[in-house]
């Protein structure tokens, strides 16, 4: 399940996005709803806006419905940063939605951050090397 931050708009849901430097629209995905609870009272302007909960199917709809315009999709970002090198996990709508499906995995800051560390080798089954 993920969550978005949505409210009720003249003809369908319309969801909370952000505006990035260089990046164009953003929408907020968060995958806790507590994330997103703070989310909203810290980025959602006026009033009526909400947290609603998305299967990954829901979510692929809301991407090519309401928010088709949207090219980049941020998960569980912080309130109050809108650089782009500053949104953790900011990846194109196309792998999003690929990770939606199972296909890929979100950027995570940790993949390549920490170096030196032994590298971890597997090789199948016991005694097949």
């Amino acid at each position: 399940m993920h969550y978005a931050v949505v409210r009720p708009g003249e003809k369908e849901l319309e969801a909370l996005r952000i505006r990035l430097e260089g990046k164009g629209e953003v929408l907020p995905v968060f995958s806790a709803a507590w994330a997103a609870r703070g989310y909203l009272f810290a980025e959602a302007p006026g009033g009526g806006w909400y947290v609603s909960t998305y299967t990954p199917g829901e979510l692929i709809s809301l991407l090519v419905g309401p928010c088709v315009g949207v090219e980049w999709v941020a998960l569980d970002p912080r309130p109050g940063l809108r650089s782009g090198g500053e949104v953790a996990n900011l990846m194109p709508r196309e792998n999003f939605v690929d990770y939606l499906l199972g296909l890929t995995r979100p950027y995570s800051y940790f993949d390549g951050a920490i170096s030196g560390l032994p590298k971890v080798e597997t090789h199948g089954r016991r005694g097949n090397h």
